[in-house]
């Protein structure tokens, strides 16, 4: 057997006592045994005046809370925010949770909550679809358009507190909820040391909210610099606490530069100018062959994690891209989207890997599974799918922030004139090399895609892609069947030998399914160039040489799973918002990491 990865986490073990749930490790309830809602709501939502606030909020408001959780607080602030804040406002909820609620205890709130609450239980099903992997390290959702995001750490409160500190984007938090167990239960989320760490990830005047009046709690509060005052509490809680930052303390937050120029008009850039423009910033994107117009033009891409059996972080990074690319597809592209199971089959040269892969990943939760096809072992992606890029590419740049060049690149790219006001990213594809200084080692894998036209049964549209051994997509009225993996060739035309060979692995692949062996006519194929890099990882983050130049690239057959996480750290990281990958992570993907 397998080992699991050990960024895995061990889930919370649940209890229901008379419709609350409980958690005998820790001896304490999830939330009031009379109105869970009705508490959480007094002491948090308006026990912090978040309506008030979100009225007033024109910009960012970040809510950080220690211990996520059922997720209870964070679809109820997300309920009000969307009730009362105004448009154009932003709301980032930053959690903590070192014991993740398996979603079958979520559904089970969900289905007690429904009959009183029916719109808070639809959302506490919204945090089950999103199937974040239970490994640890930083998750980034997506809700409303983007309206709303969740930054959730897992793994222990302290451990992602001080990377939020380590990392360059710093923090402005307005509202702390601190949610823990009871202290005398859970001591560790109530420590001293815990609470000297908020100030410096706050704004001036962050208020801090809390179930707990314990005198340790008030002492470690007031010692790392809050005012606090005990208030009368919901039923069942004679008293809550309440209290903000003293003046003189907290900082103030990161302002953006007043402009940004992406280089690449492509998934990866048009990706990073979307992020920037939903949190204010003007971005000018320059391509001389236009929107979609070389590798990221695919018409049938799919998404799903390609998954490694190292210990590595590699595989936790593929996973958290598999959960945020799911919320961010369905909260900005439904109608370029089409989710679709996916099942990988093990690779011929090496068919014993797969299974162990699974092993090394299936305890992390519900976001794959074991299956089978053909008599082989397969890995089941149920939240997989696949998109029209060139569609995609053109809903992400249509923004009155956005403006499109088509203006040529000049290289390198050396020092910035004025970094305060100004970025530039990188978001190249296989040109990218030549932009940047060191020219870091990319490669360039042609790839063909064949589709063919063919009367198919009505039910033909919701069998599984299968990927694995080549892959094969089935459309209400054909196949789309590849890709080829040349290296190192070019574009230009599509290749009768790569056509056959897409067609062969179509029938092999058809024979597995269990359907015709009959591929219909060829109608169009598409060829591209995929942008790749020696260890598999793309290139995402800051030049450290080059102040203000930034890099999305090398994202290979990979770029609907891996650049939307790039352009949401790319976009925090300029905007001063929490981490998107913790430091392990972000040393993983550096993209000066060859110098």
């Amino acid at each position: 057997m397998t080992a699991p990865h050990p960024r895995t986490l061990t889930p919370a073990t649940v209890v229901w006592e008379d419709g609350v749930p409980t958690a005998p490790a820790y001896g304490d309830i999830y939330f009031s045994r009379h109105d869970g809602v009705a508490e959480s709501a007094a002491v948090f939502v308006t026990g912090s005046d978040l309506p008030a606030r979100f009225q007033h909020c024109t910009g960012a408001f970040c809510i950080a809370e220690l211990g996520f959780g059922t997720g209870l607080n964070f679809v109820l602030a997300r309920q009000a925010f969307l009730a009362y804040a105004r448009a154009g406002a932003r709301l980032t909820f930053v959690s903590f949770e070192r014991h993740p609620l398996p979603a079958a205890e979520r559904s089970r709130l969900a289905t007690l909550l429904a009959p009183a609450h029916p719109v808070l239980a639809a959302a506490l099903e919204t945090l089950n679809d999103c199937a974040v992997p239970a490994l640890r390290g930083w998750h980034r959702l997506q809700f409303d358009g983007g309206r709303v995001q969740l930054a959730l750490y897992l793994g222990a409160a302290d451990e992602g507190l001080e990377d939020w500190l380590a990392s360059a984007a710093g923090g402005a938090v307005d509202a702390w909820f601190l949610d823990g167990f009871a202290p005398s239960r859970n001591e560790a989320m109530w420590a001293a040391s815990l609470f000297a760490r908020l100030p410096a990830l706050s704004r001036p005047g962050a208020t801090v909210a809390t179930f707990s009046v314990a005198a340790a709690v008030r002492r470690g509060l007031e010692q790392a610099g809050f005012e606090v005052t005990r208030m009368p509490g919901p039923q069942g809680k004679r008293q809550v606490l309440r209290g903000h930052l003293r003046s003189g303390l907290g900082r103030l937050a990161t302002h953006p530069p007043r402009r940004v120029r992406v280089i690449g008009a492509g998934l990866a850039g048009a990706c990073c100018a979307a992020a920037l423009a939903r949190r204010g910033v003007a971005v000018q994107v320059d391509d001389p062959l236009g929107a979609a117009g070389a590798a990221s033009g695919n018409p049938w891409a799919v998404m799903h994690p390609r998954l490694p059996l190292d210990d590595g972080p590699r595989g936790p990074l593929f996973a958290a891209a598999y959960a945020g690319s799911r919320s961010w597809l369905t909260a900005y592209s439904t109608d370029c989207w089409q989710p679709r199971t996916v099942l990988q089959l093990p690779e011929l040269r090496r068919p014993e890997r797969l299974s162990s892969v699974l092993e090394r990943y299936l305890q992390s939760g519900p976001w794959l599974a074991a299956d089978e096809l053909g008599g082989l072992t397969a890995i089941r992606f149920d939240g997989a799918g696949w998109a029209d890029l060139g569609r995609l590419v053109d809903r992400l740049l249509d923004h009155p922030l956005i403006t499109r060049s088509e203006q040529r690149w000049q290289a390198p790219i050396g020092p910035l004139a004025h970094t305060t006001d100004e970025a530039v990213i990188i978001a190249a594809g296989t040109h990218s090399a030549e932009l940047l200084p060191g020219r870091p080692p990319l490669g360039r894998m042609r790839g063909q895609l064949t589709r063919t036209r063919l009367s198919m049964p009505a039910a033909a549209a919701a069998l599984p892609i299968v990927t694995g051994r080549g892959h094969a997509l089935a459309l209400a009225d054909g196949w789309v069947c590849g890709a080829s993996y040349i290296r190192s060739a070019e574009a230009e035309f599509p290749s009768e030998v790569e056509r056959d060979e897409n067609l062969g692995r179509l029938a092999e692949l058809q024979g597995l399914l269990g359907v015709a062996q009959h591929s219909g006519e060829v109608t169009a194929e598409f060829v591209g160039l995929r942008c790749t890099v020696p260890d598999r990882v793309p290139l995402i983050g800051p030049m450290s040489e080059v102040p203000g130049l930034y890099v999305s690239t090398g994202h290979a057959s990979a770029g609907l799973l891996t650049c939307p996480l790039a352009a949401e750290l790319i976009a925090a990281a300029i905007c001063g918002e929490a981490p998107v990958l913790d430091a392990e992570m972000r040393a993983l993907v550096r993209p000066d990491r060859f110098r």
